[in-house]
């Protein structure tokens, strides 16, 4: 990436990151899992949601908050919601890839792959940060808070 893309994603990570505060999903969904976009301040001034949250959150702001060049960064491998846990086969954490750089919500700030694996192992499978698995989660997550009637 040139300077100047650096520089911007950096800006727009750093903002985010400044409003961003942890919330578990069985407490703001009442669900296990729930993979969303936060695209809008909670009533405290937060942007509200847990690791997957972060990385889909974080990702929509850097295309723009545009829904279709996000899913086309996805789609064409530039981004991606890679899982990561304790093992390879274990999976207990979401990191964000974009542009060849992994950045979460503990690191808060872009860096090699070997920043992540200094407290996590990428999963065998969802390591990768393969489209078909975010689509899956997202879909998942959203028929659940549908039929729950939770709103967002």
């Amino acid at each position: 990436m040139k300077r100047e893309e650096i520089r911007a994603r950096d800006t727009i990570t750093n903002e985010f990151t400044s409003k961003w505060k942890y919330r578990y999903d069985k407490e703001q969904y009442g669900m296990a899992d729930a993979w969303c976009i936060i695209r809008s301040e909670s009533e405290d001034g937060y942007f509200e949601g847990d690791c997957e949250d972060y990385a889909l959150s974080l990702l929509w702001r850097l295309c723009g908050e545009s829904d279709i060049k996000m899913w086309w960064m996805l789609i064409t491998r530039q981004a991606g919601i890679c899982g990561v846990g304790p093992s390879k086969t274990k999976m207990s954490h979401a990191v964000l890839r974009y542009k060849g750089e992994y950045v979460d919500n503990w690191t808060r700030k872009f860096g090699g792959k070997d920043q992540i694996e200094k407290n996590h192992t990428f999963h065998w499978l969802y390591g990768h940060g393969l489209l078909h698995f975010t689509v899956i989660k997202m879909l998942m997550s959203k028929i659940v808070r549908i039929v729950k009637g939770i709103k967002r």
